[in-house]
């Protein structure tokens, strides 16, 4: 089984989460812009704010120096240039808790009373990130991954408590992976369906010691990984004393 656990809005370590320094920005955004956050004539966040969230936001594998001068080098970047905030605007979209008007972003009711509370709206959007966000539920039914959030967190939550490399965990859910292939979609599966989610909510921490490879990635379960997420309870491992 698993649950989640309330924490307290003042709490800090809700500032752990990539997600909810999303929100926090965007909340703030909200509060300068009584009438709406200004958008392009295309719907996007215009580029001065998107400039000014990639570097309020610091979102791992997303910051100034990965997006400005990573593979493709650019010099401005769009909304679509960083990603979480694209997908984070169309699944507040999606919830019903922001809606276009006149050109601009505005909160709907339901937006300014979930937001009313930082936890409230941590929890809500997390677990929306997790179960119901498009990307990440297309990616799992177009892999046909086997299994589901249960079997996932328990699991991951005795594997990752060291580090793990999503190849290694790939196995514990599914058998061995060919290390000969240069990409395996057993890994790719489970990485862009279930391990990305976790990373963007902040639940998991992913360290990239040997390149840029899924397989070769590690992942650790965090702080708030163990204070929000309510899990089955493991068995002591037995340490061999010599």
């Amino acid at each position: 089984m698993y649950g989640f656990r309330t924490l307290s809005d003042d709490d800090p370590i809700l500032d752990s989460s990539p997600v909810q320094r999303i929100l926090t920005f965007l909340k703030d955004q909200f509060d300068q812009n009584p009438k709406g956050i200004p958008l392009t004539k295309s719907g996007a966040f215009r580029r001065v704010m998107v400039a000014e969230a990639i570097t309020a936001i610091n979102f791992p594998d997303w910051t100034a120096q990965e997006i400005y001068h990573g593979f493709g080098k650019i010099r401005i970047a769009d909304e679509h240039h960083f990603e979480p905030l694209w997908r984070m605007h169309q699944l507040l979209r999606d919830m019903r808790l922001a809606r276009t008007y006149l050109g601009h972003l505005r909160m709907t009711k339901a937006g300014k009373e979930l937001f009313s509370g930082r936890f409230r709206a941590f929890d809500a959007v997390t677990q929306a990130v997790l179960f119901e966000a498009h990307e990440f539920r297309s990616e799992r039914q177009y892999h046909r991954l086997m299994g589901g959030w249960d079997i996932w967190l328990n699991v991951i939550d005795i594997e990752a408590q060291g580090g793990i490399t999503g190849r290694a965990l790939t196995e514990a859910f599914y058998g061995p992976v060919d290390p000969t292939l240069l990409y395996d979609p057993k890994v790719g599966g489970l990485y862009s369906g279930v391990l990305k989610p976790l990373v963007w909510t902040g639940l998991l921490r992913e360290d990239m010691p040997d390149g840029r490879k899924i397989g070769d990635r590690i992942y650790t379960v965090t702080p708030l990984w163990k204070r929000y997420l309510e899990l089955d309870q493991k068995p002591p491992r037995l340490r061999v004393v010599k």
